[in-house]
C-alpha cells in the first residue's frame, strides 16, 4: 500500500525479487547513482573544488571494486511502478540532510533521527508531516486519519488527481517515503480509536511529540489526556492567522489541557455530548474573539452557501513550517514554553497606511434625561394645572410605579422616566435610551410608553382609582408624554379589566418554540373587542399556514437587512445580554437564554457580533444565515397579529401601545405565548411613511417587494379605502417552555418623587 520494497543486490533473494520487478510491464527504472555519488564525494571534500572530469576517477576509487549496480539499494515503489537506485541509508541521509548544516548540526540530526512524532489529522497534518520528513527531524512518523482524499481537499493537500479516493494516511506515507524510504512510517487509517490509541502513543516506543490537527473534539480531548498522562508535548496548528498552540505536558504534567479552554471536559464526559453541545467548547478552543475576520464571515455562511469552514493552501503550508520549526526546537531542548502564538500575515505584511475607509455609525445625539429638566418641565405644566381630585398614598404610588416598570419596550430599552409631583404622575420619554436607527419616527418608543400607561391604568382600577391621562399635555415638550391625575371613585372594574389588571405581572415575552396549533375563534373575537377600546387602532390576523410561512420569509429577509446594516447590527448587539451576570449588570436588553436557539445558533450569534466580518457578508451579498431564526420561529406560530393605525402621529402610537398591552396580557391569560416580531413593521414604516430615508440602497427594492407580499397577508384598508400603517406585529404560539424573563431597572433609576 505505501511501503517501498528495498532490494540489496548482493543478497540472492533480493536479487531474484529485483529481477522479477524488472520484468513488470511498464516498469520505470531510475538509476541516478552516479549523481548521488558525485554529491557524496563533494560533501566529503568541502575544501576541494572538484572538476567534472575528476569525478569518474573519484567514484571508481570510492566504489573500491564493487559493482555499481549492486552498490547501495534499489527502492521499488509498487503504486508508481517505479524502481530507483539509491545510496545506502547512512550515505543517503548524509547527502539528503547536508543542506541543513549548520542550522542543524550533524550531531543534532543524528539525535533527532531517534525521535518519534505522531500526527493526528492529515489535511493540515499532511503539510506538517511532509515538512517534518523533509527536514528529517525524526526517525519515525505515525500518521492517523480515517478520511480519504476528495477533490475539494486539493485546495490545500498537495497531491495529484490520480490519488482521489485514497486514504489520507496512505497518501501522506507515500509522499514521505518517496522522499526518504529509510524513514519509518506507520499509518492508522481508521483514525484514533479506543482500540489503537495505546499502540499509536506507545507501540514500539513512546511518542516524543504529538501534532494534533484533527477536526473531532472527542479526539482532541482524548489525545491530550493521553499525552498528558505520558508527559508528551502537543502542538496544534489552526491554519488561521498562523495560530500555533504549544502544550508542554512533558514539563508541566498538571497543565490544564488546551490552556484550560476545554473547561471540565474529559474523555468520559465528552462521550455524552451532542455536536450542538460541543460547539461552545470548540469556540473557546479556537478563540472566537481572535480568529480572522474572513474566517468569522465564512463561519456565518456554513450550511448556507458553503458546507464547512475554509482552509487555504498558504495557511496550511505556513502551518507545516511553524509546526516543524517548533517541534524541532522542542525536541532539541531549545524551546520550553507553553502558549498560543500567532504569525499573522495580515498584520505582519500590511499597508503602512490604512487605505480602507471604515464606516462610522451616527452617535447618540441625546444625553440621559436629568431630574432638573423633568422638574423644570413639570413646573411649567403645574403653573396652569388644577389640583387633582385625589393624591395617591405612598403605598398606592409604589404599586402604580411597580406596575409601570414591568411594561414591555422594544429591545427592553425602557425609554421612560416617571416623576410624581403635587398629586400628578408624569411620564417622560428618555430619548437617550430609545434612540435607534431601527425605531423609525420613535414608533417603538412611543408604543412602549403606551404599554406603561396601560399598566398604570390597570393598576389604578385594582386600587379603586380613576386615572385621567392627558397625552402630550405641554405644547412644544415632546419628552413629556403624559400627565396622569387620579380620582377615588370606588367603581368596580369590569371582569375583563379586573382579569387583565390581576395578570399584568404575568405578562411576558416568550421566545420559546412550540408546535403550530389552531386557536379558537372566540380568542380572536376577544382580541378585536380589546382593540376597539383604543381609538384609531385596528387589528388584523392570520392563522393560514401558507401565509405564516410567507410571513416567516418576510421577517427573515428584514432581519437580514437589519444585520447587514452597520447601525442596525450595532443596535441589535447592544440589546443582547450574554449571561445572567451581564443582564444583572445592566437590567435592560434581552438575555440570550430567553431565546429558543441551539448551541450552534448561539455560536453564530457570538461570531456574528464582529461587524468587520458581517460587513464582508454585505459586500458579498451573503448573510442568509440571519434568516434562519425567523423562519424557524414562524414554523412554530399558531397565528400572527398585526396592529395598525390611521395616520402616524405619536399620540396614535401611544394608543396603539396601550392596545398591544391589553391584547398581550389577555393572550398570556389564555396560555398563549407572545413574541413581538418588529423588524418588518419598522422597515415598512420607514419605507412608506419615511420615503425610504436612511435605508441602504440594496434594501429599498427588496423591502418594496416584501411589503407587497405583506399586504396580501394583511390588506390594511378600511371601507373608505383609507390605508392604515402597520405598527406592531406579534407572533402567537402554544408552548409549555419558557425562557428567561428580561430584567427591569430598579425603581430609583426611573422614578422621582418631589
Amino acid at each position: 500500500m505505501y511501503q517501498p520494497r528495498i532490494y540489496r543486490l548482493h543478497n540472492n533473494e533480493d536479487r531474484q525479487q529485483y529481477e522479477r520487478v524488472l520484468q513488470l510491464p511498464g516498469i520505470q527504472l531510475l538509476d541516478e547513482l552516479d549523481g548521488q555519488l558525485r554529491e557524496l564525494i563533494k560533501i566529503q571534500n568541502p575544501k576541494i573544488k572538484i572538476k567534472d572530469d575528476e569525478y569518474p576517477d573519484l567514484i571508481t576509487r570510492h566504489l573500491d571494486g564493487r559493482n555499481p549496480e549492486e552498490y547501495g539499494v534499489w527502492a521499488y515503489y509498487p503504486w508508481a511502478n517505479r524502481l530507483v537506485h539509491l545510496l545506502a541509508e547512512e550515505e543517503f541521509v548524509e547527502v539528503r540532510t547536508n543542506r541543513n548544516r549548520y542550522k542543524l548540526t550533524k550531531e543534532e540530526q543524528t539525535y533527532l533521527s531517534k525521535k518519534i512524532i505522531g500526527v493526528i489529522g492529515l489535511s493540515v497534518g499532511q503539510s506538517i508531516a511532509l515538512t517534518i520528513a523533509m527536514e528529517r527531524i525524526c526517525g519515525e512518523l505515525r500518521l492517523a486519519d480515517f478520511d480519504t482524499v476528495e477533490l475539494s481537499n486539493l485546495n490545500r493537500i498537495r497531491t495529484g488527481l490520480h490519488n482521489l479516493g485514497l486514504h489520507k494516511t496512505i497518501l501522506a506515507a507515500r509522499e514521505i517515503l518517496e522522499i526518504d524510504p529509510y524513514l519509518n512510517v506507520k499509518v492508522y487509517s481508521e483514525g484514533i480509536t479506543a482500540d489503537n490509541i495505546d499502540e499509536f502513543f506507545t507501540g514500539g516506543g513512546k511518542l516524543d511529540l504529538l501534532v494534533e490537527v484533527c477536526d473531532g473534539l472527542d479526539i482532541k480531548i482524548q489525545s491530550r489526556f493521553k499525552a498528558r498522562e505520558l508527559r508528551i508535548p502537543v502542538l496544534m496548528d489552526t491554519n488561521d492567522r498562523g495560530m500555533l498552540d504549544v502544550e508542554r505536558f512533558d514539563l508541566e504534567p498538571e497543565r490544564p489541557i488546551l490552556h484550560g479552554l476545554a473547561g471540565d471536559l474529559n474523555p468520559e464526559s465528552i462521550k455524552g455530548l451532542t455536536n450542538e453541545q460541543k460547539i461552545p467548547y470548540i469556540l473557546k478552543m479556537v478563540g472566537a474573539d481572535t480568529i480572522s475576520t474572513r474566517l468569522k464571515a465564512s463561519m456565518m455562511e456554513v450550511e448556507q452557501s458553503i458546507n464547512t469552514w475554509p482552509q487555504l493552501a498558504s495557511s496550511v503550508v505556513l502551518g507545516g513550517a511553524l509546526t516543524t520549526d517548533t517541534a524541532r526546537r522542542i525536541l532539541l531542548g531549545q524551546f520550553h514554553d507553553s502558549g498560543r502564538y500567532y504569525i499573522d500575515f495580515d498584520e505582519l505584511v500590511a499597508d503602512k497606511e490604512l487605505h480602507v475607509k471604515h464606516e462610522e455609525s451616527p452617535t447618540n445625539p441625546y444625553q440621559p434625561l436629568q431630574v432638573e429638566e423633568m422638574r423644570e418641565v413639570t413646573g411649567r405644566y403645574l403653573q396652569h394645572a388644577d389640583m387633582p381630585a385625589y393624591s395617591p398614598t405612598g403605598e398606592e404610588l409604589d404599586k402604580l410605579i411597580e406596575a409601570a416598570i414591568v411594561a414591555p419596550s422594544a429591545g427592553n430599552n425602557q425609554p421612560w422616566k416617571w416623576m410624581y409631583k403635587n398629586g400628578w404622575l408624569f411620564l417622560f420619554h428618555d430619548k437617550y435610551w430609545s434612540w435607534s436607527w431601527g425605531d423609525f419616527n420613535e414608533m417603538g418608543a412611543h408604543m412602549g410608553l403606551g404599554t406603561a400607561i396601560e399598566n398604570v391604568h390597570l393598576q389604578s382600577l385594582l386600587l379603586g382609582l380613576d386615572d385621567n391621562v392627558a397625552l402630550f399635555p405641554l405644547v412644544g415638550e415632546p419628552k413629556l408624554i403624559a400627565a396622569i391625575s387620579f380620582a377615588k371613585t370606588g367603581l368596580v372594574p369590569s371582569e375583563m379589566d379586573k382579569n387583565l389588571a390581576e395578570n399584568l405581572y404575568s405578562r411576558c415575552t416568550n421566545r420559546m418554540l412550540g408546535e403550530r396549533q389552531k386557536l379558537p375563534v372566540e380568542f380572536y373575537e376577544q382580541m378585536h373587542y380589546l382593540v376597539t377600546e383604543s381609538s384609531g387602532v385596528r387589528l388584523f390576523y392570520t392563522e393560514n399556514d401558507a401565509e405564516l410561512d410567507e410571513l416567516g420569509r418576510i421577517m427573515a429577509a428584514c432581519d437580514r437587512i437589519r444585520m447587514l446594516h452597520k447601525q442596525g447590527h450595532e443596535e441589535f448587539y447592544s440589546e443582547v445580554r450574554w449571561s445572567p451576570d451581564h443582564a444583572e449588570e445592566t437590567r435592560d436588553g434581552i438575555e440570550l437564554a430567553a431565546v429558543d436557539i441551539s448551541q450552534g445558533e448561539i455560536a453564530g450569534f457570538y461570531v456574528g457580533s464582529d461587524w468587520e466580518a458581517i460587513s464582508l457578508l454585505a459586500q458579498w451579498g451573503k448573510g442568509d444565515g440571519f434568516r434562519r431564526y425567523s423562519n424557524k420561529t414562524m414554523k412554530a406560530a399558531s397565528s400572527a397579529l398585526l396592529f395598525t393605525i390611521a395616520g402616524f402621529e405619536h399620540e396614535k402610537l401611544v394608543n396603539a401601545g396601550r392596545a398591544v398591552q391589553r391584547v398581550w396580557i389577555y393572550a398570556n391569560t389564555q396560555g398563549v405565548s407572545v413574541h413581538p416580531m418588529l423588524s418588518p413593521v419598522f422597515f415598512f414604516s420607514r419605507l412608506i411613511v419615511g420615503k425610504g430615508e436612511g435605508l441602504p440602497e440594496f434594501a429599498k427594492e427588496e423591502l418594496s417587494e416584501l411589503r407587497e407580499s405583506f399586504l396580501k397577508i394583511f390588506p390594511m384598508q378600511n371601507k373608505d379605502k383609507r390605508e392604515y400603517s402597520e405598527v406592531f406585529l406579534m407572533k402567537l404560539a402554544k408552548t409549555d417552555k419558557f425562557g428567561t424573563r428580561s430584567l427591569r431597572k430598579h425603581k430609583n433609576e426611573i422614578f422621582y418623587k418631589e
